[in-house]
């Protein structure tokens, strides 16, 4: 892709939402009865089998390990069931995903009934099964996500960007991996994976919530579950990565076009961070208004047509801005707040910014609202050394913003931006 629109048209499109001052519309609501509200336990335990424990000829081991341990036949209440559905049936959820560094298992449920929940999580980790038939269900399983995902053009766009982001060639491989390398894993390599990289010594705990009596005990179990020591090491070669803008594409007919321009960001625990969220307030701001669509149309649906996102990909902080052809043209879009990023760290944001910090604060309760988010949060932030409640922080410290904040933290990281284009039907990703 040469450009992804003109600059002078793209700063036709930037310069109002940087000159004029930045204004909210309050709605009227009608009070709503309260309502008692059972509080919830959310545990999340890390272990350092993720991507990065990956042999690049066994690719795709790692997700069909967390597969396997999801469907584990475990007994409860007089009943053979897999780990999943066990953990439903006695009033919690589980889900298991694979990152780049680590394998999370989240655990979610009634605070009285953790304790029961996580010996059930214990037992299934103590024996996981590795039989053909467990092992060929888990292939089909790893098989139909690879398929369902390459209709997804969110899920092509970020994971493009995520293995062009990595640091070494295991981390780069697919997560799930490929229809070949999954349909080649065997028992003997599931088996050694589990047993090499589940290990006590990497277990990290991070709970949300009420901690109820017993709960420590549970989790000494799923410890005890685990063979002692720390998981090795995978030696895989480094990649090098070019500063420059890059552009990456795909081709996906029966698909809507989607653009992802991905920006290195700070950690939570950076004094720019703050700056940095108040920046993809600012940027959903002006994709909403290019888009120019009607009022009223539903606020989930916008939410995966074009935004603003804060996560991690290859292992590093990323902001990502992202438009699809549902709601128009994307190259247009996306061009009009890359104009705008580089009008902000030129220092031509003037202005009262109390209104969009606002709006940033709000963005980000809602955002940490959700207990996993909010785990996720608060796992980075204590790895990173800080110290007290993240949220509290952080909203404390988006109120101090000036503009001068704005302009330097765009300078220093809103530069550089790796592209991902998933072409589709509509042929608006030229």
């Amino acid at each position: 892709m040469k450009r992804l629109v003109s600059f002078a048209f793209a700063l036709a499109l930037a310069t109002p939402f940087v000159a004029a001052p930045l204004r909210a519309r309050a709605e009227s609501g009608t009070p709503a009865e309260a309502l008692p509200v059972r509080p919830v336990t959310f545990l999340q335990i890390d272990l350092r089998a993720g991507l990065d424990r990956q042999r690049e000829s066994e690719n795709g081991i790692a997700a069909l390990d967390a597969r396997l341990l999801a469907r584990t036949p475990v007994r409860v209440g007089g009943l053979s069931l897999p780990l999943e559905d066990a953990i439903r049936s006695e009033g919690g959820a589980l889900s298991i995903h694979v990152h780049d560094d680590r394998v999370a298992i989240d655990l979610a449920g009634l605070p009285e009934a953790m304790p029961t929940l996580v010996d059930v999580l214990a037992t299934a980790m103590n024996a996981p099964d590795f039989s053909l038939a467990a092992l060929t269900a888990a292939r089909k399983a790893l098989l139909d996500r690879i398929a369902e995902r390459q209709q997804n053009n969110w899920d092509l766009a970020t994971e493009m960007l995520r293995r062009s982001l990595a640091r070494s060639g295991n981390i780069a491989m697919p997560r799930n991996g490929t229809p070949f390398s999954v349909q080649h894993l065997s028992i003997a390599q599931a088996r050694a994976f589990y047993l090499w990289n589940y290990r006590r010594g990497d277990l990290a705990r991070t709970i949300v919530g009420e901690r109820a009596p017993g709960l420590d005990a549970a989790l000494a179990r799923v410890a005890e579950a685990l063979p002692g020591g720390r998981s090795p090491s995978v030696s895989s070669p480094p990649l090098l990565l070019n500063a420059a803008t890059l552009v990456l594409r795909t081709t996906r007919p029966k698909l809507s076009t989607m653009i992802v321009a991905s920006f290195l960001a700070p950690k939570p625990t950076s004094a720019d961070f703050p700056a940095m969220l108040v920046e993809a307030t600012l940027m959903k701001r002006v994709l909403a208004q290019t888009a120019g669509l009607p009022k009223g149309l539903d606020a989930s649906y916008l939410s995966r047509s074009y935004g603003a996102r804060y996560r991690s990909l290859g292992g590093r902080p990323q902001l990502l801005l992202y438009a699809s052809g549902a709601v128009g043209r994307p190259d247009q879009l996306i061009g009009g707040a890359l104009a705008l990023s580089q009008m902000i760290g030129s220092g031509k944001l003037h202005g009262n910014i109390d209104r969009l910090k606002s709006q940033a604060i709000g963005d980000f309760a809602r955002q940490e609202s959700d207990p996993r988010a909010r785990l996720r949060l608060l796992r980075i932030y204590r790895e990173a050394g800080g110290t007290g409640d993240p949220v509290v922080k952080t909203i404390a410290a988006i109120a101090t913003v000036t503009p001068a904040d704005l302009a330097r933290v765009a300078k220093r990281y809103l530069v550089h931006p790796t592209i991902a284009v998933v072409q589709g039907s509509d042929g608006s990703g030229s």
